[in-house]
């Protein structure tokens, strides 16, 4: 991860994520799936070592770069935002898999740190809905995208979060399961 400030044109690494000394591949490629800003911390899909794609977070008043969460923990990873990737309150959806319910939609409360999934569109053997593979729009407080239940293909589904400011009450771990969620997700 690198960095430019343009007020006096200097570039720095900001970390090295995947460092090749730890046994990393050369490439972290952070930012190849999904990137956004909350607040002063920068969310981004990042690999480390032998990992696939995991959520990581650089916060840039203190400098300090984490794994936010090992979705699918092992050799593959979860390629959050791979499709969908939006912010809605302190919460960022995305598309994700954990190795076992394949692709679906998922959460991260930025402001304690949890991260769960929210939905479980196709409940079939783990193929996943591929949530936002084509389509994904935030439309007030209601994100709209595509995913196939495995039922009726490929439709147009929604998710209303019920509270905005406030998604999971989790205990401020990270990784599958930590927090719930009293939303709903529906198709048309």
């Amino acid at each position: 991860l690198w960095a430019h400030d343009t007020s006096n044109h200097s570039t720095w690494r900001v970390t090295d994520i995947n460092s090749v000394s730890l046994g990393g591949a050369e490439d972290a490629d952070p930012g190849y799936y999904s990137a956004m800003l909350v607040g002063d911390t920068l969310y981004f899909s990042a690999r480390l070592g032998s990992q696939d794609m995991e959520l990581w977070a650089h916060d840039t008043s203190n400098h300090s770069t984490w794994q936010v969460a090992d979705i699918n923990p092992g050799s593959y990873g979860s390629n959050p935002g791979q499709y969908l990737s939006v912010l809605v309150g302190d919460t960022i959806y995305f598309d994700a898999s954990d190795g076992t319910t394949g692709g679906e939609l998922w959460a991260h409360d930025t402001s304690n740190h949890s991260t769960w999934q929210v939905a479980n569109i196709w409940t079939q053997n783990g193929f996943g809905s591929v949530t936002g593979q084509h389509m994904s729009m935030l439309v007030g407080d209601t994100i709209y995208f595509d995913a196939d239940d495995g039922v009726s293909s490929r439709e147009l589904w929604a998710h209303q979060p019920s509270e905005i400011a406030s998604q999971s009450g989790g205990s401020g771990s990270s990784g599958s399961g930590s927090g719930s969620s009293s939303s709903s997700a529906f198709a048309y």
